[in-house]
C-alpha cells in the first residue's frame, strides 16, 4: 500500500510539473500571453459592415469598394464590404430595413425618403442620416454618332435604356424629358443597368443609353473604344427648368471634350448630387471615425477611382437636406465646416 500510495503521489507531482511546464512554455512572458489573448480576442471585436452602392458598371460600386477597403484597413476594427444594388432608392430602403449601414443615395432621393415623398410616401425612412456629399451624378445620354440623334427632342419614339426600374436613373431621364415638353411615354423606355444597355447599343438593339454617374464612366469608355459615339448636351435653359422643379439637381456641369474617345466637344449637363448616407442608430464615435478616415484617406480612394477626388470638406454638406448624423456633424464642426 505504501508503494502504491508513493507511486500515486509521484505521478501527481509529475503531472503538475508537466502542466506548469506547458503553461510556461506556451504562455511565455506576461507580455506574450497578453499578446496571444489579444490576438484571440481581436476577431470577436471586428464589426462587419456593408456599403450599398449600385450597378457594377456604374461609379458607386468601384468608389464604394475603394472606401470599403480604406475603412477595413484603417484599424477601426471594421470589416467593410461593398455590395452591388439597384442604386439610390433601394439603398434608402435597405437603410430603413437595417440591412445596410452605409449607402450611396442621391440627394433628391434622400430628401424624398426622409420626408416620405413620391415613392416613399407610404414608406418614410426616418432613420436615414447624411454623412457627406460627393459629386453630381451627371446625366450622360449616349448615342452612336451615326444615329442622327443630336438632341433630347430626337429621342421621341426611340428605344432608350433609362436605368434599372426602382433606381433614381429613370427619374433623371423623366426630369430632362419634362424640360423639353416630353414624357416617358414619348420614348420607348428600356429598364436596364448601364452595362447590359451598352451591349445592346453596340448591337443597335437600343438607340440611346442614359447613364447618370460620375464622368468618366467605365461603360461609356468601353463603347467609345469600339464605336463612334455622341453624348447629348442639355441646354442651359432646360437645366434651369429642371432645377426649378427639382432643386437638388446641380448647376450646369461641363464634361470636357476628350473625356471619352471621339467626343470632341464639351458636354453640358446636370445631375442630382451623390451623397453617402448612414443609419441613425450607428454610434456617434463610429460614424465620427468613419467620416474622419474617409477624408484623411481620400488620396488612397482617388487612386482607385477618380471620383475619390470629389471628397472635399468645402462641399461636404452641399445638397444634403436631411439631418446629418451626429458623428459626422461633430467632425465637420471640428474642421470648421459647420458652426
Amino acid at each position: 500500500m505504501f508503494t502504491l500510495r508513493r507511486a500515486k503521489s509521484l505521478t501527481l507531482v509529475v503531472v503538475l510539473a508537466l502542466v506548469a511546464f506547458l503553461a510556461a512554455g506556451c504562455g511565455g512572458s506576461k507580455e506574450q500571453a497578453g499578446g496571444q489573448q489579444d490576438q484571440q480576442a481581436a476577431p470577436a471585436k471586428v464589426q462587419r459592415m456593408s456599403i450599398s452602392t449600385g450597378a457594377t458598371s456604374g461609379t458607386y460600386y468601384p468608389l464604394g469598394t475603394a472606401i470599403a477597403n480604406v475603412l477595413t484597413n484603417a484599424g477601426l476594427g471594421l470589416n467593410v464590404a461593398a455590395e452591388s444594388t439597384g442604386g439610390s432608392i433601394e439603398n434608402a430602403r435597405l437603410i430603413a430595413q437595417k440591412q445596410t449601414e452605409i449607402g450611396f443615395v442621391e440627394s433628391l432621393i434622400a430628401d424624398w425618403a426622409y420626408n416620405g415623398k413620391e415613392m416613399f410616401k407610404d414608406q418614410k425612412v426616418e432613420n436615414i442620416r447624411g454623412l457627406m456629399s460627393l459629386y453630381p451624378n451627371t446625366i450622360q445620354t449616349v448615342v452612336k454618332a451615326k444615329s442622327g440623334i443630336k438632341t433630347y427632342r430626337d429621342l421621341k419614339g426611340k428605344k432608350v435604356a433609362v436605368g434599372i426600374q426602382g433606381s433614381s436613373s429613370p427619374l433623371a431621364m423623366q426630369a430632362v424629358l419634362e424640360s423639353y415638353g416630353m414624357s416617358m411615354s414619348d420614348i420607348k423606355p428600356q429598364y436596364l443597368a448601364f452595362g447590359p444597355s451598352m451591349e445592346l447599343l453596340k448591337d443597335d438593339q437600343v438607340d440611346a443609353v442614359m447613364v447618370d454617374a460620375g464622368a468618366p464612366n467605365s461603360a461609356i469608355i468601353d463603347i467609345s473604344t469600339q464605336h463612334e459615339i455622341r453624348i447629348l448636351s442639355i441646354d442651359p435653359e432646360n437645366i434651369n427648368k429642371i432645377r426649378e422643379k427639382y432643386p437638388y439637381f446641380s448647376q450646369p456641369v461641363t464634361i470636357p471634350k476628350g473625356t471619352y474617345k471621339g467626343v470632341d466637344e464639351d458636354v453640358v449637363t446636370t445631375g442630382s448630387l451623390a451623397t453617402l448616407c448612414v443609419r441613425a442608430d450607428l454610434p456617434e464615435d463610429l460614424v465620427y471615425n468613419i467620416t474622419k478616415t474617409i477624408f484623411e484617406k481620400k488620396d488612397e480612394i482617388a487612386k482607385v477611382h477618380e471620383k475619390g477626388k470629389s471628397i472635399n470638406l468645402d462641399t461636404a454638406t452641399n445638397g444634403i437636406s436631411i439631418p446629418l448624423h451626429p458623428g459626422a456633424e461633430k467632425y465637420y464642426k471640428e474642421k470648421g465646416v459647420l458652426k
